[in-house]
This record gives C-alpha cells, structure tokens and sequence, in this order.
C-alpha cells in the first residue's frame, strides 16, 4: 500500500511554512468536494491563534516498555527498520544509530508495513541539534495515520515559537496542543496517541468523524478530539469513505531521532446479540398489584421498598436514592427496566408475600415482609 505522507522533502526557501505534497491524499477540491472549515473558524496556521500555557512535564521514566498485546515498530535500542518500507515498497534508507532510529533527510518518509484502524500510539523522539534553524524548520517530522490522512506534529518548540497549530502535538492544521508540555532539546519526547478511525455507511457517507487523543509527556493535551477533516496541509478536505491503513514517520528534512514505537490495536465493543431483548412484559391486576406493595427487610440489612409509580410499579433499594420501574414477567417475577436484575417472589398459601429473591450481577440477595 502506498503512503501519500503529506510533506515528505524539505523545500528550500520556504522559511517557517511546512513543505507541502505532491497531491493531497484525496485528490484537488472540486466543486463536488468543497472545503471544510477550520475548527472552532480559525485558518490554518493564523499566527495571531493564541498560543498553549505552557505545564512542566514530570520526570519520566523512558523508555515505556510495551504491553503483551502491543505490536513493537521499533524498539527501545532503534531496532525494528524490517517493519517499515518508503513509499515505494523498499527497504527504508534511515539509519540505527545510537539507539535510535533516524531520519536520513532527503530520502523520504517511511511507512508500515502493516496497516491499522482503532489505535493506540505510543512513540519516543528527540529533535535533532539544530538551534540556528527556527519555526517549522527546526526539527520538524509528523506521525501519520491512516495513509497519511490524519497527522499528529512533530517539532522541536523548545524556545522556538511558531503558528499554534503547528506546534508539537498538534493535531496539524486544527487542534494546537491544550498546554506545552515539551522537554528540551537535548531529552527524549513521548507521545501516547488514542485515534478512533472515522466510521462510514455502506454507501460512503460519514456516519461519526475519527477522534484523536494524545499525551504527550504524560499531559493530556489533545482530549478526545473530533476531527472536522483530515489534516491535509493549506487545505481542509472533507472525509471520503476509508478503512485503516499504514502509520508514516517523516521526513522534513532533519534528522529527528525515533525510538519505542509500539501500537496496540483497539477492539470496538462488543453489541449485544440481534435477539437481545428485555423479555416481554405481562399486564398485573390491580389486586395483584396491591399485594406486591411494602417494605421488605434484607438479609444483610437495608430495606427493599416497592410502592406503586403510577399505573405500575417502582423500587427503592438501600443502595442508592430514587425510585427505579420495575416491569412485571409474570406475577412472581419483577425485572427491572435497565438493567440485568430480578425479583422473585414467594407467595403463601393465602397468596400473600412470604419473601423476595433479588439476583443481580452474579450476586443473590433475600428479603422478608417487615
């Protein structure tokens, strides 16, 4: 699969811009695919955009060893360059040094091999030595998601002031970073990225737009952000329908250090089954009714009250306030309309209550008239 990175080759002479793409992952707007505002109406990279507090980042212990389900890209030592490829399907030109995987400017962005949806990110950078360069120039490379369709910023910020948007963190072109969290120059950046792909009908149309959420230093700085768009640079595009696709690192034209890049998978969660219903309600007579109607002593203590809710039947439980509706199965049996509990009842040989059974949550609880 191919990686349309969106800004692959620094471009001399483009000062603080960041370098553009060939093409944009989804092709020209026309007048068919208009563009999307900005959020919250801002333009790209509007210098006068105000600008994160900055927070101080406690010490951190890295590198983050990994979970047992986290698929490693690249390791702790730098290790890891077979699980990567350019754009072309090759064998990637960057170099493992000193621990680190590192760009090696002018050739290129470099890809998954492997493709990925719902995603946890956990990745570790340093800037390279470039104090005299300023603004996007310095230090400057981009984690991409999704065939390149969505970016989270990678720039050295320390004492380097530039459009907020654009700053580390950011979601590129919408979302600056909530606070500045960045270390200096000279120690190992984290981020803890959380992207929820977008979610499409059958036909194309966009059904909920993807979510970003990214820590970065362990500081909440993007939280559960809703894309507008993709992260397309001088554009705002509108979605078009996509499945998962390859994580990209790029190449801006500096030698930024990569390390500990590992990705967890996120399920969706489970629905319940087609056939999941409450089981079906039953009509009480007023008689039967009246008699469920009283205060019942729990084993254990506390007092299960059932009383009459308008035409029908209500509960107050030990455990928390208000009156929940209980929906009859049958005369002996009471279910609660929420949730997954019972009441079972026991009658005498007058037909009157004699006790209470309650099971909810693998738990079974017992109760008598008072």
């Amino acid at each position: 699969m191919t990686l349309r990175l969106l800004a692959l080759v620094l471009i001399a002479g483009l000062g603080a811009c960041s370098t553009p793409s060939p093409t944009s992952p989804v092709g020209p707007v026309t007048a068919a695919r208009p563009h999307t505002p900005a959020p919250p109406g801002w333009r790209q990279h509007d210098i006068e955009r105000p600008q994160p507090p900055r927070v101080e980042p406690a010490a951190a212990a890295l590198p983050v060893a990994p979970p047992s389900d986290a698929v490693v890209l690249i390791g702790p030592d730098g290790s890891g360059a077979e699980n990567w490829e350019t754009a072309s399907g090759g064998a990637i030109p960057w170099t493992t040094e000193a621990g680190a995987l590192v760009v090696a400017p002018g050739t290129g962005g470099i890809q998954t091999k492997e493709s990925f949806g719902d995603v946890q990110v956990h990745i570790e950078w340093m800037p390279a030595d470039e104090p005299e360069k300023t603004s996007q120039d310095r230090s400057n490379s981009g984690l991409f998601l999704v065939d390149g369709r969505y970016e989270v910023q990678i720039l050295d910020v320390w004492n380097n002031r530039t459009y907020a948007d654009g700053r580390a963190a950011a979601i590129y072109g919408q979302f600056p970073p909530l606070f500045d969290a960045t270390r200096p120059p000279t120690e190992w950046q984290a981020y803890d990225v959380f992207f929820r792909l977008p979610r499409f009908a059958a036909d194309g149309s966009l059904l909920e737009e993807a979510r970003l959420t990214v820590v970065h230093n362990g500081v909440l700085v993007q939280n559960n952000e809703v894309l507008p768009a993709m992260t397309i640079w001088l554009e705002s595009l509108p979605y078009e329908a996509h499945g998962p696709g390859v994580i990209g690192l790029q190449d801006h034209g500096s030698p930024v250090r990569f390390r500990n890049l590992w990705v967890r998978r996120l399920p969706e969660r489970a629905a319940p089954p087609a056939d999941y219903a409450l089981p079906a309600a039953t009509d009480l007579s007023p008689a039967e009714r009246d008699r469920l109607v009283g205060r019942y002593a729990r084993d254990g203590g506390g007092t299960f009250v059932i009383e009459r809710l308008g035409e029908g039947l209500g509960l107050s439980m030990p455990w928390r306030s208000g009156v929940l509706e209980l929906v009859p199965l049958s005369p002996t049996r009471l279910h609660l309309r929420n949730t997954d509990g019972v009441f079972d009842v026991a009658l005498g040989a007058d037909g009157a209550v004699t006790g209470l059974t309650f099971t909810m949550g693998g738990g079974t609880y017992t109760a008598v008239p008072e």
